[in-house]
């Protein structure tokens, strides 16, 4: 592309970028993003905020700021040879209108991914002393590749759905403090959260309190990020897939099922939309704990080898909503979807997460990024009320809890509260917290 073509796309996304009346913004500090001189890396699903997000870091900066977004496709004609055009008009348009800021300019490079050789230019604008924030709905943007390029250089964040804490921040209301609440209050806060629990957590879903948005960014996610980004033949079969995994949120699968269902015949080709799907952010995919491992290298929900990749593994949905919008007549599972929200929130704040399972089941086991040490196990129940339930439930926890030397779990409902005290095999008292799924979000 030459300047002729792209000054357009420049003048047009300038406006955008400088308009601030839509930004949506996330409960994320920026100040991180502020010091220092690493590339910036914001990757997360499409219509998580990125965007905003990218807006909110810019009016805390001083200098000259371009804004280019990749995913206009007007620039899907782009090569490499044409960044030293941008980087023209970037001076021709931007350092013009701003001769009076300091010297320093920073990029903003929306959707990144979809530029080949985009590696090398981001590299050398780094290098150069440009601050370089760039965003991906793609999870590839952490390739090896590009990690051994960047080497010790990038700053990473990954953005999901907003929380429940944002979705009240989004709808001008208080967060407040969980355990300092009225009955009423709390009777409010319950009504709330089930209202972000079944419509998920994209910004514009919370603000137009539109659910319906919630399938159409699943169609384009598929769509945009799947099949045409890998060029995907069987388009029908990956649909079906994509929409047996979601509406069986929470659950196991086997590769014989999937290519049941799917029509697909290739358990080689199911395994690659798995990964596709993934790095989309449409499904995430948690194995079964595994401590014979010798090492806790990327537990992150993803298998480095077929064998791996064939092991026990639970399909989690990118977001709630997409339950009843993708596949609205599947018949519901209150406690699936409830156990997909805890999930998460879990991956939101960090964690590295597995499930336990012998002759009992653990929802979910936290360890350690560096190493395989469990360091909390987590139960999800959505009504805790009855004997037969509570046993399951703490038997379940508690044989977690034994096998990895933890004298204290959690378990997450829909609205009970308490403290127990329960004798392990060897009469020692292990406690268990119980908690609203709600209070915990919030605190």
């Amino acid at each position: 592309m030459q300047r002729p073509e792209l000054l357009p796309l420049f003048l047009d996304h300038k406006t955008f970028f400088q308009s601030p009346s839509d930004i949506i913004k996330r409960n994320i500090p920026v100040s991180p993003c502020l010091d220092g001189h690493e590339i910036n890396l914001i990757y997360g699903p499409l219509h998580a905020g990125k965007t905003s997000f990218l807006r909110q870091v810019a009016s805390f900066l001083q200098g000259v700021k371009v804004y280019i977004n990749f995913e206009d496709s007007r620039f899907k004609e782009l090569e490499p040879e044409s960044f030293q055009e941008i980087e023209g008009i970037a001076a021709e348009v931007y350092l013009k209108e701003n001769e009076n800021e300091d010297g320093q300019i920073y990029y903003f490079l929306d959707e990144i991914h979809n530029v080949p050789g985009w590696e090398s230019w981001v590299d050398r604008l780094n290098r150069e002393g440009a601050g370089v924030f760039v965003t991906s709905s793609s999870a590839s943007i952490l390739s090896q590749e590009v990690s051994s390029l960047f080497a010790d250089r990038t700053r990473v964040l990954k953005l999901l759905p907003f929380s429940f804490k944002e979705y009240l921040d989004l709808r001008g209301l208080r967060v407040p403090k969980p355990n300092f609440l009225t009955p009423s209050r709390c009777d409010d806060m319950l009504c709330l959260f089930l209202h972000y629990f079944e419509n998920g957590g994209f910004p514009c879903v919370i603000k137009d309190g539109n659910s319906t948005l919630s399938r159409k960014y699943f169609e384009e996610t598929l769509q945009a990020g799947v099949i045409a980004r890998h060029n995907i033949q069987d388009a029908e079969g990956l649909k079906k897939l994509a929409v047996f995994l979601i509406s069986n949120m929470a659950s196991e699968y086997s590769l014989e099922t999937l290519k049941k269902v799917s029509g697909i015949d290739s358990e080689d080709t199911i395994r690659s939309y798995l990964d596709y799907l993934e790095e989309a952010f449409l499904l995430y995919r948690v194995p079964m704990f595994n401590h014979s491992s010798e090492d806790g290298k990327e537990n992150e929900n993803k298998n480095e080898n077929k064998n791996e990749k064939d092991a026990p593994c639970k399909i989690y949905a990118g977001d709630t909503g997409f339950f009843k919008t993708v596949y609205p007549n599947y018949p519901d599972s209150l406690g699936l979807r409830f156990e997909n929200l805890v999930f998460l929130e879990l991956l939101r704040q960090g964690k590295q997460v597995s499930y336990f399972r012998d002759r009992r089941e653990c929802d979910f086991l936290i360890t350690e990024p560096d190493s395989q040490a469990v360091t909390a196990a987590v139960q999800v129940s959505v009504y805790f009320g009855s004997p037969a339930v509570r046993e399951r439930e703490v038997l379940g926890l508690l044989a977690a809890m034994e096998e990895y030397g933890l004298n204290e779990g959690l378990i997450l409902t829909m609205d009970d509260e308490g403290v127990v005290e329960v004798p392990d095999e060897n009469g020692e008292k292990k406690t268990i917290i119980i908690n609203s799924v709600w209070k915990w979000m919030l605190e």
